[in-house]
């Protein structure tokens, strides 16, 4: 019952709220082909979705202590069901934008809410490793299984099965947590930092670190290609690496922090650097293959304990509602910073700048990890 009653449904509403992520590049590819869009305005379309996500888990850190959250939940859920009905009779460019800025919105509300609700858990950060778990898996079925129902009926039929979904998904709102429970670690005992400046901390390292990861992933393709990789290896070495990434984000959920937090980000982030050099060289497609995929799962253990780390230092909840913009923010700004590298100095550039990224990332965590080990030694 403990997992009835909070992390399953945690789990579940956090992979609907993310779920559509992992689905843009398919939908893009279908609103150019089904839609007749053409692709910098099926690019502006995913834009929408993922601005009204940054936006609502903004919001959503906001009003933690002023609206329940099992409401904001069921809002949350209508405005997706609503939205992506609506988007299924749109055809034009500006309500297709505002249909799909509105799922945005109630995707954006339950990432922030599941985020929060596992945070408060007795182990956030196997919990994490279980919540991205959950959210591959959810995007390798989608990359696997989609193409081909969108081929055969088409994209509206993507927008109602996500209509579908968010009305199943209302069943399991009872039993998320109403509220934030009252805070059982002190986070800022005498002579440490005020928990705001060691969340502002380990925010900045979550957005370095996707920075990072969308900088490196953003161009991977490109990057086999260059190596005169075959497009079949590349998208079968892709495969392995979404797998891979499962992997690191099982044995994090295996883990929990047993073995604590700081030993195995920085084990992760080594052999992530490794990985990183590999790749800023001309590779063997065996080579591009490891790399990657060892790459992915070292990305996939790191995260977790990220969330794990701001768990323990943000006794308000509203700082993990904010892990999903932050998350968000990464995400778009990984591609320009990536763009801007290669201006410098070709493909290998994007792969020493995601390494100082990541090193930068893990420095950025370490007052709030020497916080958190010292508080849980005076607590057990």
């Amino acid at each position: 019952m403990r997992y009835l009653n909070g992390l399953l449904p945690s789990i579940t509403i956090g992979v609907m709220g993310n779920g559509v992520i992992y689905m843009i590049p398919l939908l893009v590819g279908g609103m150019v082909s089904d839609r007749g869009f053409d692709e910098q305005v099926a690019g502006y379309m995913a834009s929408a979705d993922l601005g009204g996500y940054a936006l609502a888990t903004f919001l959503t850190a906001m009003l933690l202590d002023r609206v329940p959250w099992r409401q904001m939940a069921y809002i949350a859920l209508a405005i997706i069901v609503a939205a992506n009905v609506a988007t299924t009779f749109s055809h034009d460019i500006t309500t297709f934008a505002l249909a799909r800025i509105a799922s945005g919105l109630g995707c954006g509300v339950l990432a922030a809410l599941a985020s929060v609700t596992i945070g408060q858990s007795d182990e956030p950060d196997r919990n994490y490793g279980f919540l991205l778990a959950a959210s591959l898996l959810y995007g390798t079925a989608a990359l696997w299984g989609l193409p081909t129902l969108l081929e055969r009926f088409g994209l509206n039929f993507a927008y109602w099965m996500l209509a579908a979904f968010g009305c199943l998904i209302c069943f399991v709102v009872p039993f998320i947590p109403a509220g934030r429970e009252a805070a059982t670690r002190d986070s800022n005992s005498s002579g440490h930092m005020p928990h705001w400046i060691l969340a502002a901390a380990v925010l900045l390292s979550i957005l370095l670190f996707w920075a990072d990861q969308n900088d490196v992933y953003a161009y991977i393709e490109r990057v086999g290609n260059a190596s005169q990789i075959t497009p079949e290896f590349i998208g079968f070495s892709l495969g392995i690496a979404n797998l891979s990434g499962f992997l690191g984000a099982s044995l994090v959920a295996a883990l929990g922090d047993r073995v604590g937090r700081f030993a195995p980000i920085l084990v992760a982030t080594l052999i992530n650097l490794g990985c990183l050099y590999l790749l800023s060289r001309p590779a063997t497609p065996w080579v591009y293959l490891v790399a990657i995929s060892v790459t992915s799962l070292t990305w996939n253990i790191v995260n977790p304990f990220q969330l794990g780390v701001l768990a323990s230092v943000d006794p308000t909840g509203k700082a993990l509602a904010l892990a999903a913009t932050v998350t968000g923010a990464g995400l778009a700004i990984g591609p320009a910073i990536g763009a801007a590298a290669i201006g410098f100095g070709g493909y290998p550039a994007i792969f020493w700048l995601a390494g100082g990224l990541a090193v930068v990332s893990v420095l950025l965590l370490l007052p709030a990890l020497r916080v958190s080990a010292v508080g849980e030694a005076a607590n057990g």
